[in-house]
């Protein structure tokens, strides 16, 4: 449980294990279909999630049964057998993407049943994962969902009792003491999700902690809204919400302490969201005078990529002193320039995905959105002008360089059943590779091209490696921390391909891979002795590996201080080793 500016949010709120297969198996099953897919019914209960997977040809269907050719996803509550059978008898191709644990549910009761056994259900009527149930029974189920039901049931000979899987935890015990008292033989089974039980124990014990909760999601959510209900019992203020822009600022000021917990088919950004709205407005109210200002400052300067670009300026410095050629302040300013109108204009172009991974820097575009592109727009051409005055051959890269960045994002190609990739961002991992490439240009290439004497090529090719490979690292750290908005909004990254724990030993052995390429290139005379005081960088980036690997670093101005300070680090190295020598 993290606490932040007196919000504290609940390590179990967000997406459950089964909504995340699901959602894998959806968009795996729309890249690989000709056409649009289908799900019988939504596919999980969050309003905002079904309509990006709309964006991505994922269309829910009340019966998708009716359907007379295409493929079809059966959604995580499942569906009855009768239905199942009906999907299959049209010839409809057919991805399964039931919860595991439902699914095992449906047999319990597909078992018992098949042995002359009545099904009780605890579980809320109409729901779908209780219709589904419900058509394993055999025409011998019933669905209650109190104690007064559970006394009010039929007699019945043999009894197997099974729960919704997101049912409360402590009703379902009461109703089991009331059926167990008729049917001391009863066959009752622990069919809760444990996820669910883990996430209804943790928003209790939440709720005793803080003034008021805040339970996001889909209010069309059963397990949601039963979290709401839960913390009703505890917390005296409670706010059901799908967005944060249901938030009301008055409320969030008038409590100290606020928690903040999700049902399982809320995503991670939406929850982000939530929090940040919460804690940018408590930050309002408390900013004023010097340290207001401060704050303002800091944030517009991370926000706005200067921090970023400043880096890059500096990172030119220090290859120019590993490469062994002189620096112009021309080629320096072309750096930074060209950095910041690329991330600035590439942003602007691709703000859905900022949307979901990086809400505060959203906000910040949208409020500031003129100015941003005016600002790009001068650096662009100032960088431009200042590159062909540098010499023909540092323009040519300029505009190549600004050619495939602006490029990246566009989709040039309209999709169609045979070519599945519109824009070089739809080609799998590439965004990592085009990025290392744009920096290398702005920082090694164009510099290294302005200089009048002579260039190293062993050394400016080691300088060229050692910066790709530092952004390389940190383009791949983004994504793993992106993963969950990626994989809706649908980057083909590292870690979606190859699994978080996967690209966490990767970027850790491409570490250690070229700290012993700078430390073989000294040793073998290729550069100079400069290159052993870059070992210090790649240590500088297998410590933010770490810190963010041990949860220190996850996310929001402290992730882009740390990860992007390896470049102003590396920058004070060169020019500590300048005065030095």
């Amino acid at each position: 449980m993290a606490e932040d500016n007196g919000i504290k949010v609940a390590s179990t709120a967000g997406f459950c294990w089964g909504v995340k297969n699901a959602m894998d198996l959806a968009l795996k099953t729309a890249r690989e279909a000709d056409g649009p897919v289908y799900t019988h019914g939504p596919l999980i209960h969050n309003p905002q999630v079904i309509e990006m997977l709309e964006g991505k040809d994922i269309f829910a269907l009340t019966d998708a049964a009716q359907l007379e050719a295409g493929r079809v996803i059966i959604r995580t509550h499942g569906v009855t057998p009768q239905t199942r059978r009906s999907l299959k008898d049209r010839g409809l191709n057919v991805t399964d993407a039931t919860c595991p644990l439902v699914a095992r549910v449906q047999g319990i009761i597909k078992k018992h049943a098949s042995k002359g056994y009545s099904t009780i259900i605890i579980g809320d009527k109409g729901h779908a994962e209780v219709l589904g149930l419900e058509g394993y029974a055999q025409g011998r189920g019933y669905v209650i969902s109190s104690v007064e039901e559970a006394r009010a049931l039929p007699a019945m000979d043999k009894v197997c009792v099974v729960a919704q899987t997101t049912c409360d935890i402590l009703k379902y015990h009461k109703i089991v003491e009331v059926i167990k008292e008729r049917w001391p033989d009863a066959a009752v089974q622990e069919t809760i999700c444990g996820a669910t039980e883990d996430r209804q124990e943790e928003v209790r014990r939440l709720s005793r902690e803080v003034d008021a909760m805040v339970v996001v999601g889909g209010k069309s959510s059963a397990n949601t809204t039963r979290l709401a209900g839960i913390a009703r019992e505890v917390c005296p203020v409670v706010f059901l919400i799908e967005t944060e822009d249901e938030l009301d600022p008055v409320e969030m000021l008038r409590f100290k302490r606020i928690g903040v917990t999700a049902g399982a088919s809320t995503p991670t950004w939406m929850i982000e969201r939530v929090r940040d709205r919460i804690a940018d407005i408590r930050g309002k109210g408390k900013r004023g005078g010097l340290t207001g200002f401060a704050r303002s400052a800091f944030e517009t300067f991370m926000l706005s990529n200067l921090y970023l670009c400043a880096g890059g300026a500096l990172l030119a410095y220090a290859n120019a002193t590993l490469g062994g050629y002189g620096l112009t302040t021309g080629s320096v300013a072309i750096s930074g320039l060209y950095l910041f109108s690329m991330y600035v204009l590439n942003q602007l172009n691709d703000l859905q995905t900022f949307k979901h991974n990086e809400p505060e820097k959203t906000w910040f575009y949208h409020r500031w959105k003129r100015v941003m592109v005016g600002s790009a727009a001068v650096a662009g051409v100032l960088g431009f002008a200042l590159a062909f005055r540098l010499g023909l051959a540092v323009g040519l890269i300029y505009v190549f360089a600004m050619f495939m960045g602006l490029a990246y994002t566009v989709k040039w190609f309209p999709k169609t059943n045979l070519l599945r990739i519109h824009r070089l961002k739809d080609i799998p991992a590439s965004k990592d590779v085009f990025t290392g490439a744009g920096w290398v240009a702005a920082t090694v290439a164009m510099p290294a091209a302005a200089w009048d004497g002579d260039v190293n090529m062993a050394a400016g090719s080691i300088a060229l490696i050692f910066t790709f490979t530092l952004v390389y690292i940190r383009s791949v750290l983004s994504d793993i921390r992106d993963i969950r908005g990626d994989r809706l909004v649908g980057r083909e990254t590292i870690p979606i391909m190859i699994g978080v724990e996967g690209s966490k030993v990767f970027l850790a052995l491409v570490t250690i891979g070229m700290a012993s390429l700078l430390v073989s290139s000294a040793a073998s005379g290729l550069v100079g002795p400069f290159a052993y005081v870059l070992t210090l960088s790649i240590g500088y980036t297998g410590m933010y590996l770490w810190f963010y690997h041990k949860k220190a670093i996850n996310r929001g101005f402290k992730f882009d201080l740390v990860v992007d300070g390896v470049f102003h680090f590396t920058g004070a190295l060169a020019l500590a080793w300048t005065f030095l020598t």
